[in-house]
């Protein structure tokens, strides 16, 4: 039994520690309430915010402390809520805080927590309160560590509103959470979950770490299902567009250092679905059914780039080209007047636009990084397709290139080669092939291949049209061809066969500033005897050689062909021939007063019959060649010396032979010429010998025979067997019968069959 001198403290001891159960207890249910109601009634006076509380919890006892169904709205007695949540709650031992300068809380939860956040330039709807109570300047002179951790750190079902003047449209996160293991004072690094829901569309889930004391920053995130549209008025900042539909799904896994630039490793994925993108005007311009990189290393240390698989299926685009110089991406790109883009509107753009802000990052991204290695194991392209439109010529031009289809090996800097192949259909008919190879040390260094099957060239009639003159009715190309490049050496070997070639009557409705080959005639020319026109272009050169250009050579070769078959087609045409002069297939010629055929005429007259029948898609114009003063003198000096050596009509071959014989500067002839005509002396003989018998008389002689040559020459070529359409007679222009005036004929000039 104690003693009675003991029972006293006991007693008190009993009352002072009921004392401070009371106390706890009172500050534990009712000190809450009171803070709660003391919080609600100055709220607005110390931050210009009502602020209402559903009740407060700090127990001494479970060392939990809470404060649950908050609500702040925004200032002025605004009805609209600036900051809310649920419940924040947290778990403590503040005493053993307070003792040890230790503090340790654990089981954080913030429950619901919504923030309505928004900025005008550089300030926000919360500036002011950062303002509150000025700067505090005064240096702390406790020089004990305070020491501090939190653990088991969760945000659940957070959500955010954003708007900003310098975004286009507010931005919603819904369904936040966050974990975090710890948090201490005894070590810089922090691991994060985070996962979170776009309003738009789009969710982030993924983790986060930062380490302060190594510079060091790391990211493991997936977004899924991000919705596209949402950026629609940001590239509407750089090109006119009405819509853009589609989602991008990105994986990342990311390792960086603000302190090293060399400690960048990067690993992802990236997929574009469904890409729909218009022009101003509504239209088609770019869609995309899937698109798929794998990125397996980025690594800035090793200076390695390592792509798994890149695939791209059904892109489909639309490209136009007009008259005035504009094409589909001139008029979607906003460009200024100096052909740029606007300035203005890109430097508005610039401090907020998430493109701007990309391309910013991927700048920098490249100054910082080169790849001395790179690998990428498939790069593949399929259902793909180009429609293409060129309202340039006056009947516009449209082809479509549909299934493009383009494969590669696996590309590796370590390796000799790397390979491609690629195909396509163009304009549902013909077939296009090649393989494309090349150094991945070094791009100069490449082997190409290219084949075209079944071409219709009847799909190229505009162009034809407009840059040449004559309408494209028919015919199938085939090409191959293969090109090196070694060393800046150029060695291109281009085979092209045409067949069943056929050309229109040339038209006026063309462009104002070509120059008009003949193409009919050439695609006749160059027939061979199946009717193909089989081309060998070769080109070569030095790709070093800055003036050296490719397709001008190309297209001079071709030209050349053209205007050597348009300019000289009797010497082509001679080649295919043996022992023959080319002047046979020039023209016919006749004597002066000629207009019966005789051996010398049918000569050139079978040669020309042969060529029509080895080549039926030409046709032959005979072009009269005689100059008509000249034959009616010709015809007027035969008048003469017949009227003087008293012949009679018809005249024989061997009375023939003295006419030819006698010349008409003889002596006894001019006495006689003298005394029919004495009136013309001193003129020319011939002048003197048409005056005489009458320049009437002569011209309708003349025209008669040359009446009479015409029909024996078109019945010749008939009885041969020539169609009438294929062998006319016509007037020749200036420049056909340029040399060729003189003697009574025809100049044989070809052209292509209608």
């Amino acid at each position: 039994m104690g003693s009675p001198q003991r029972r006293p403290w006991r007693r008190r001891l009993l009352v002072l520690g009921t004392a401070v159960v009371l106390l706890l207890v009172l500050i534990a249910f009712f000190f809450p309430y009171l803070l709660k109601r003391y919080i609600e009634q100055h709220s607005e006076e110390w931050i210009d915010r009502k602020v209402t509380i559903d009740h407060l919890v700090l127990n001494p006892f479970t060392f939990r402390y809470g404060v649950y169904g908050v609500t702040c709205y925004e200032p002025k007695g605004s009805p609209e809520v600036f900051v809310s949540w649920s419940e924040i709650s947290v778990r403590s031992n503040l005493w053993r805080g307070f003792r040890d300068n230790n503090w340790r809380f654990t089981r954080l939860r913030v429950k619901d927590p919504y923030f309505h956040i928004v900025q005008q330039g550089a300030r926000f709807n919360f500036s002011d309160l950062m303002e509150l109570g000025g700067r505090d300047t005064t240096a702390s002179t406790d020089s004990s560590t305070t020491r501090f951790s939190m653990e088991d750190i969760r945000i659940e079902g957070g959500r955010i509103d954003y708007a900003s003047d310098v975004l286009k449209a507010p931005v919603t996160v819904q369904g936040l959470h966050a974990e975090c293991t710890r948090i201490t004072s005894a070590d810089a690094r922090m691991d994060f979950k985070l996962g979170f829901g776009l309003a738009a569309g789009g969710e982030v889930d993924g983790g986060f770490t930062i380490d302060t004391d190594r510079s060091l920053y790391a990211i493991d995130a997936k977004l899924s299902r991000f919705a596209l549209p949402q950026l629609l008025p940001y590239l509407q900042d750089f090109m006119h567009t009405t819509a853009l539909q589609g989602s991008v799904d990105l994986g990342l896994a990311l390792r960086d250092s603000w302190a090293d630039t060399t400690a960048l490793a990067v690993r992802g994925a990236l997929a574009v679905n469904g890409l729909d993108l218009t022009d101003g005007q509504g239209g088609h311009l770019i869609g995309l059914k899937t698109a798929r990189v794998d990125l397996d290393t980025l690594d800035a240390r090793t200076s390695s780039f390592k792509l798994s698989r890149v695939l791209v299926d059904g892109l489909t685009t639309r490209y136009q080209q007009w008259a005035d110089g504009s094409n589909t991406w001139t008029k979607a790109l906003i460009l200024d007047p100096a052909g740029g883009t606007d300035s203005t509107q890109a430097l508005a753009a610039s401090a907020s636009n998430v493109f701007v802000m990309l391309a910013d990052y991927i700048r920098m991204l490249g100054q910082e990084f080169v790849a001395n290695q790179y690998t990428a194991d498939s790069m593949v392209m399929t259902h793909s397709a180009v429609d293409f439109e060129d309202f340039t010529p006056e009947k516009p031009f449209r082809y479509k290139l549909s299934e493009v289809d383009i494969r590669s090996s696996r590309i590796n800097t370590a390796a000799g080669t790397a390979d491609f192949n690629a195909s396509a259909l163009l304009n549902d008919r013909a077939k296009l092939h090649s393989t494309f190879k090349f150094d991945p040390k070094d791009f100069r260094n490449v082997d190409a291949t290219l084949a075209v099957e079944d071409l219709a060239l009847q799909d190229l009639d505009p162009y034809s049209r407009w840059y040449a003159a004559y309408p494209l009715q028919e015919g199938v190309l085939a090409y191959t061809g293969s090109t090196s490049i070694h060393g800046g050496r150029l060695d291109s070997r281009n085979k092209i066969v045409v067949g069943k070639l056929k050309f229109g009557k040339k038209t006026d409705i063309h462009d104002t500033g070509i120059y008009v080959l003949p193409l009919r005639l050439a695609a006749g020319l160059l027939k061979d005897v199946h009717g193909n026109i089989d081309l060998d272009v070769p080109v070569k050169g030095d790709l070093n050689d800055p003036s050296f250009k490719v397709w001008p050579i190309v297209w001079q070769v071709l030209k050349n062909l053209v205007v050597k078959a348009g300019t000289a087609p009797v010497r082509l045409v001679a080649r295919a021939f043996q022992d023959v002069d080319e002047q046979d297939l020039e023209s016919v010629r006749f004597g002066p007063t000629q207009a019966a055929l005789a051996k010398a005429q049918r000569k050139p007259l079978d040669m020309l019959v042969k060529l029509l029948k080895e080549k039926p898609e030409l046709v032959v114009d005979l072009a009269p060649t005689m100059d008509l003063r000249q034959t009616m003198e010709e015809w007027a000096a035969f008048e003469a010396k017949k009227r003087y050596l008293q012949l009679a009509s018809p005249v024989s071959e061997a009375d023939s032979s003295r006419m030819m014989d006698l010349s008409l500067r003889d002596e006894a002839f001019l006495a006689w010429l003298d005394g029919q005509s004495p009136g013309t002396k001193g003129q020319a003989e011939r002048s003197r010998c048409l005056a005489l018998v009458g320049a009437a008389q002569a011209k309708q002689a003349v025209e008669a025979q040359e009446t009479a040559r015409r029909a024996a020459v078109l019945a010749y070529m008939k009885a041969a067997g020539v169609a009438e359409d294929r062998c006319r007679i016509r007037p020749g222009t200036k420049e056909e019968l340029a040399g060729f005036v003189g003697d009574p004929g025809y100049r044989f000039v070809f052209d292509g069959a209608d």
